[in-house]
């Protein structure tokens, strides 16, 4: 085993504080304010941050100004929370946040980052951490004197090539499910917020067209193919091309009111809770009930356990007994299948229970949605809450008080629009191997997760070889 040496944090980093307030956001710009909900286990998310002005930017920066391989922190909420600055980011530090900025002869910076997010010091933080009445948080005037180890440069360097490989595809896995996700948002959107094949059909039938031209039409929208390609498309895959008029002629060419304004004739609008056999939130155990990962405990969920994209960290979720899961928690155990919905903390993230977390329970700060027809409702019961529509007006609904929250009553309330179960059914059948795909990256990724996780303390010490390491994360990536 190698001797790594003990440093105070303020020996090998400068370490800053970010502004204690909160500039005005806006949703473009050429500056990025990072907010804590932008640092997700060890990455930056920067796909729901918010922008500010050039007159902000140069107030948020006068502190400092995060430049490429510096390492930000939570040092409030998400306590033990940190990323990277990646090449090209030009942003700001939210409140809530500080900065590491290596000094290099000591450590590099993608080291610092895995140090920080290491066992060894997450437990200094933990020991470490301020316990309030309304949150918990770090002092920033004492983190320098906060104890970390380190390995000469030469080590290092050979650990961030292994560590990276991991995180390299964690991070492409990332990429693909964004794309996936934004596969199926578009047609969502595309079907159930603009009504394009309808509005499609009522142009042409305005226009003076036939029933025929209106059902063409209204295959354009669907496939995003022009009259041209969709004759060649017919001579080509006569099968598929017979599906998609079939699903063109599902949808109706008139539009009618309702109470969220006009929809497709013979649609309707029913709220969240009409569509539910259970809705309810979970319950929070007492602390001594957390225990650690063992056999035969249970999964417990907290709403930071679901990231901005609706993913759940499997292997960092607190544990419960089997006695407290049945007894103390009973009214919140979770089901394959149950959409959760944050009501505390930060509100609106979107999961669903997979067979991968059961058994599993969760705490007050999250809603569970139980579909009385699941099969049918959950892609869209779930795509509505995840849109801006149902996001905007949850925001509009928040219980102010000592923490923000969501009341059930005001969730249940929520209305979506429902189709007819034929067209329901076309997009069901073709969002449903898009969620599975996902769920497959979802899985492998959890599992690199745990394997980076359970490397990453045995590399740090220097209780694993460095060859040894290397040969393991090439295994890991056929995983």
């Amino acid at each position: 085993m190698r001797s790594n040496l003990t440093y105070s944090l303020d020996e090998i980093a400068e370490i800053y504080d970010g502004p204690h307030a909160t500039p005005k956001k806006l949703e473009a710009g050429s500056a990025v304010f990072l907010s804590i909900s932008s640092i997700e286990n060890g990455r930056l998310n920067l796909e729901k941050s918010s922008f500010i002005s050039e007159d902000d930017f140069i107030k948020w920066t006068r502190r400092v100004t995060p430049r490429a391989g510096d390492v930000v922190f939570s040092y409030e909420t998400k306590i033990g929370e940190a990323s990277i600055i990646p090449e090209g980011l030009r942003c700001c530090l939210g409140r809530r946040m500080g900065l590491l900025r290596a000094k290099q002869d000591k450590v590099l910076p993608q080291y610092l980052l895995y140090a920080y997010l290491s066992p060894a010091f997450q437990d200094i933080i933990r020991e470490k951490t301020i316990h309030g009445s309304t949150t918990d948080r770090l002092s920033i005037k004492e983190m320098p004197s906060f104890e970390i180890e380190l390995p000469d440069i030469h080590t290092q360097k050979k650990s961030i090539q292994i560590l990276s490989s991991i995180d390299n595809k964690l991070s492409k896995n990332a990429e693909i499910n964004q794309t996936l996700e934004q596969m199926a948002q578009a047609l969502f959107k595309s079907w159930f917020i603009d009504f394009e094949p309808v509005k499609a059909k009522i142009a042409i039938q305005e226009a003076g067209g036939s029933q025929e031209d209106a059902t063409l039409a209204a295959m354009t929208a669907i496939s995003g193919k022009d009259a041209d390609t969709l004759a060649i498309f017919e001579r080509e895959h006569p099968e598929k091309y017979a599906e998609l008029r079939a699903t063109a002629e599902l949808f109706p060419s008139v539009m009618q009111e309702s109470e969220l304004g006009m929809i497709p004739e013979q649609w309707y609008v029913e709220s969240i809770k009409s569509l539910t056999s259970i809705l309810s939130k979970g319950t929070t155990p007492a602390k001594k009930d957390i225990i650690l990962d063992e056999p035969g405990v249970i999964n417990f969920l907290k709403f930071k356990d679901i990231n901005n994209n609706g993913e759940i960290n499997s292997s960092g979720l607190d544990k419960v007994s089997k006695r407290v899961h049945e007894n103390l928690l009973k009214r919140s155990i979770l089901q394959k299948n149950d959409v959760l919905f944050s009501i505390a903390g930060t509100i609106g993230r979107v999961s669903v229970v997979t067979a991968e977390i059961l058994d599993c329970n969760c705490n007050q700060a999250i809603a569970f949605i139980r579909l009385e027809q699941p099969s049918l409702h959950l892609y869209l019961v779930r795509m509505n809450l995840l849109s801006s529509r149902i996001q905007q007006e949850v925001e509009s609904k928040l219980v102010q008080g000592v923490q923000a929250n969501l009341s059930l009553t005001s969730l249940g309330e929520l209305k979506i629009i429902l189709p007819s179960n034929n067209i329901l059914n076309v997009f069901n059948e073709i969002i449903a191997p898009i969620w599975e795909e996902q769920l497959s990256i979802n899985r492998q990724s959890n599992y690199l997760s745990q394997f980076r996780d359970i490397l990453l303390p045995k590399l740090l010490s220097g209780e694993i070889a460095l060859p040894e390491a290397e040969e393991l994360a090439k295994e890991a990536d056929y995983v």
